[in-house]
């Protein structure tokens, strides 16, 4: 087991398998957050903040590719190109992921501390999402929380700055990298089986490669930043 405390949220699974495309607008180590293990220990990717739509509703088996943006390729990212790729694992309640005793508590992105007598999630002090205009899309809003889900990937690879374009022969995917806005778009087998079929093989074409890490440490509030005043 990756962790200690975290409880399977998964529901009963009666849809095809689903591969989650988005763009990042920020690369900093947050989201997704898969810094260096220590030494014996597991990689892991999480994506705890941001995408609350995606991590609401996607289950184990269910992939995810994050694609550059415009605003990262003015920061020297490659167009349509994967930054990372995962399959998802499993998807916690943020009641476990941000526990006192919880064994992910040293990573990048545990920045809410959950209190059980309070049942209460609060921000820990940290750099990343300081400001409250972040909280309700982070975990939601007291009691419920719906928003705190937590995605766990342990087989994934995170390439950063490196993104690997998408090849030319992906014609489908490639255009869907290319003209994908805000939000995400969801590909399965059901509803797009051509997509499907090269999202599974750039999937597997992306496992051969060697994977880097985001930082251990995230030193800014590069995420999703409070919409500007009009």
């Amino acid at each position: 087991m990756i962790h200690e405390l975290s409880v399977s949220t998964e529901p009963h699974r009666t849809n095809p398998m689903r591969t989650y495309l988005y763009k990042l607008t920020s690369d900093r180590g947050g989201a997704p957050c898969a810094p260096e293990p220590a030494p014996g220990a597991p990689p892991l990717l999480t994506l705890a903040i941001c995408k609350p739509a995606i991590r609401r509703t996607a289950q184990a088996g269910d992939r995810l590719f994050g694609v550059t943006s415009k605003a990262l390729q003015k920061e020297g990212y490659p167009a349509a190109s994967m930054i990372y790729a995962a399959e998802v694992a499993e998807a916690v309640d943020a009641r476990d992921y941000y526990a006192a005793a919880s064994s992910h508590r040293g990573r990048p992105d545990c920045i809410y501390l959950y209190d059980e007598p309070a049942d209460t999630l609060t921000h820990t002090g940290a750099t990343l999402h300081a400001d409250p205009y972040h909280g309700p899309k982070d975990v939601g809003r007291h009691p419920l929380y719906r928003n705190g889900r937590v995605l766990l990937c342990t087989d994934f690879r995170y390439f950063g700055t490196a993104a690997v374009p998408v090849p030319l022969r992906f014609e489908a995917l490639r255009h869907l990298a290319e003209t994908t806005g805000e939000g995400h778009r969801v590909i399965d087998a059901k509803s797009s089986p051509a997509l499907q079929r090269e999202a599974d093989l750039l999937f597997r074409t992306l496992l051969k490669r060697p994977t880097s890490h985001t930082p251990n440490d995230v030193a800014d509030d590069s995420y999703d930043h409070r919409p500007r005043s009009r």
